[in-house]
């Protein structure tokens, strides 16, 4: 029964934080003074934005909608319903856009909405360090506990512990304000402010004071520092490449460089030889089917975002054309890639495009598949309607109201010449294993920034790490007894506060 009525409580905080208007004037008028033509029928399209597991450490759980738990892997992607748990002294680091969140050890999440502009988590329990970065207007992101629920529109960090029958739980805004609802209260969360609820039943009692900055919020302000720093890095990613769920990892790897005719190229680390969409697998992943998920630490951006294109003998990844419209919002797709063999084609279910064969053959052995170019339209084998189908294709096609089917004959003939390629890499990757000594284990979650501005500009780096040891204590880290700081509080250039 206290299960029961927990979920009704977390319900009820969604419903007060998602649309208590909405919900007004839903109950408050008559069903037939509403005209029936006036609500735009519902969307089969699936949102345009995505989560991915980014790096994780120990023991790291995912179930995605009905399926059955699985150890969770790198690149990933989450949706609604997706639900990651973290086991003792383990750790996940999950991105969304340009933003990200962190789980602590023994953690359990449930994403219950993520769309182009909601996000709706239920933390049941552990603590969560949020990083909110460059939201666009109108985007939300609400995290659901036992006892409160956290909303968020700005720029900031925040942590949120769930709590239990003997502990609080906590909301703390590191650099930024937040709103915190409790029962019928709502609470305004300042910067370095720290709510906080306790009780075991409702209503829970509430109050709002100084900053509690505990052990989990430490490591994660302190890991790396290099990320908050001040100063700008020297290369800045494309506007629509730092918009993607993954886009930032390719700071770290790989080169950039600027085509006339294509626009930016990013070139994978891997060098000549190297095809893209051959070192991974196939997963089901509801509601877009068969997902392709890479490898490669690097690899998820560059898989469902652009187009590959070869030059001069070596795959280039090409996130938009050059022409492409700034304000075009990046839209996120399973696999762009194009099918050939026996059944193969992409069968669209919203009642147009190119019906040539079952997409549920995608992950066996009686086909074959090539990247899409630029240029070359994709399209969808789940159901999308007009508008999703020009959102996915605008970045990369010159004319997205316009679908042109594919070349078949051209798809099969560079089908073969990948083929080719991998037959002379695999001859030669035997070898190459046997000569090549064992490398250590790398944890991601930690290293990842020292590496970026590292690569970037040392001298950068080695700043950072002298104003990390010679850090005053002052701002929300004095409130705590240990000696290591906190990093400062990020400005960014485009940032809402």
């Amino acid at each position: 029964m206290r299960r029961y009525r927990r979920i009704l409580i977390s319900l009820l905080s969604i419903l007060t934080v998602v649309g208590p208007q909405a919900c007004r004037i839903a109950w408050s008028q008559p069903a037939a003074e509403t005209p029936l033509a006036s609500s735009p029928a519902p969307s089969l399209s699936p949102p345009g934005r995505v989560g991915r597991i980014a790096a994780l450490r120990g023991a790291v759980a995912l179930r995605n909608e009905a399926a059955a738990w699985g150890a969770a892997r790198g690149n990933e992607p989450l949706s609604s319903a997706s639900t990651v748990m973290t086991g003792p002294g383990a750790m996940v680091k999950i991105e969304i856009g340009p933003s990200r969140f962190w789980l602590g050890g023994a953690a359990r999440l449930a994403i219950l909405r993520l769309d182009d502009r909601r996000f709706i988590a239920h933390l049941e329990r552990g603590a969560m360090f949020l990083d909110i970065r460059d939201p666009e207007a109108g985007e939300v992101w609400l995290v659901v506990t036992q006892r409160a629920t956290m909303r968020a529109e700005r720029t900031g960090r925040f942590v949120i512990e769930a709590g239990d029958a003997g502990h609080a739980t906590r909301f703390s805004a590191l650099d930024a304000p937040a709103e915190i609802m409790g029962g019928m209260m709502t609470f305004r969360l300042g910067v370095e402010r720290s709510g906080v609820f306790a009780g075991t039943a409702s209503p829970y009692h509430g109050a709002v004071g100084d900053l509690q900055v505990d052990d989990f919020t430490l490591e994660m302000g302190a890991h790396d520092p290099a990320e908050y720093a001040s100063s700008p890095p020297v290369f800045a990613l494309p506007p629509q490449v730092a918009r993607m769920t993954g886009g930032e990892n390719l700071l770290s790897v790989g080169t950039w460089e600027n085509n006339p005719t294509l626009g930016p190229l990013w070139y994978p680390p891997e060098g000549g030889g190297y095809v893209p969409y051959t070192a991974g697998t196939w997963t089901y992943v509801a509601p877009w089917g068969w997902t392709w998920v890479d490898s490669t630490s690097w690899g998820f951006a560059p898989f469902h975002y652009g187009r590959w294109v070869p030059v001069d003998g070596t795959w280039a990844w090409a996130p938009s054309l050059p022409n492409a419209p700034l304000e075009a919002r990046p839209v996120y797709a399973p696999a762009l890639v194009a099918f050939v063999g026996m059944n193969a084609g992409i069968g669209m279910g919203s009642g147009f495009g190119f019906d040539l064969g079952n997409p549920t053959l995608y992950p066996f052995g009686t086909l074959a598949w090539t990247p899409l170019w630029p240029g070359e339209f994709y399209l969808p084998p789940y159901p999308v309607d007009r508008d999703y189908l020009r959102a996915i294709n605008r970045l990369a096609v010159a004319d997205p109201d316009h679908p042109v089917p594919p070349d078949a004959a051209a798809l099969a003939h560079r089908v073969g010449q990948n083929a080719a390629i991998l037959a002379r890499l695999a001859s030669t990757a035997a070898t190459r294993a046997q000569r090549a000594p064992a490398g250590p284990v790398v944890d991601e979650i930690h290293t990842n920034a020292d590496r970026i501005m590292t690569r970037i500009s040392p001298r950068f780096a080695h700043a950072m790490a002298a104003r990390s040891a010679a850090a005053t204590r002052g701002g929300f880290a004095a409130r705590t007894d240990t000696a290591l700081p906190l990093a400062a509080a990020r400005p960014h250039s485009s940032s809402h506060h």
